[in-house]
């Protein structure tokens, strides 16, 4: 788990990954672009860090070990707090398969991997425009 400067909760972005090397694009797209992003390695890892952190998008890869993106997404959506924040899943899964699963646990967007730069940063600007202060 790591994390940039502390920063303004409504520019934070948790990334869940647990590729390293998507998690180090991912940040460096999304970090350009302005935004804070703190990375947690699975779904178990990514809860925990929500009990202290505040965020305003999470981009949730779905196959992890320890609980996928599936069970994480679900879980945030079932929580008490930060239940209704915007949630980009993002995975190299067949599309006509992962969207549909996405969607049904919760997820606002999704994008295939590897997610262009462009799409990126314009979605994760959309979703935490649309979530407000």
């Amino acid at each position: 788990m790591t994390h940039d400067k502390p920063g303004d909760p409504t520019q934070a972005i948790l990334v869940v990954d647990d590729s390293a090397t998507v998690c180090r694009e991912h940040r460096a797209v999304l970090s350009e672009a302005g935004f804070t992003v703190h990375e947690a390695a699975n779904g178990y890892e990514a809860l925990e860090l929500m009990l202290t952190e505040r965020f305003a998008l999470l981009v949730v890869d779905i196959n992890m070990p320890v609980m996928d993106g599936y069970s994480f997404v679900a879980a945030v959506r079932r929580g008490a707090t930060q239940s209704s924040v915007p949630i980009l899943m993002v995975s190299s899964d067949e599309v006509a398969t992962a969207l549909p699963l996405a969607y049904a646990n919760g997820a606002n967007a999704f994008l295939h991997k590897p997610a262009e730069r462009g799409q990126l940063t314009t979605i994760a600007r959309l979703l935490v425009r649309s979530a407000g202060p």
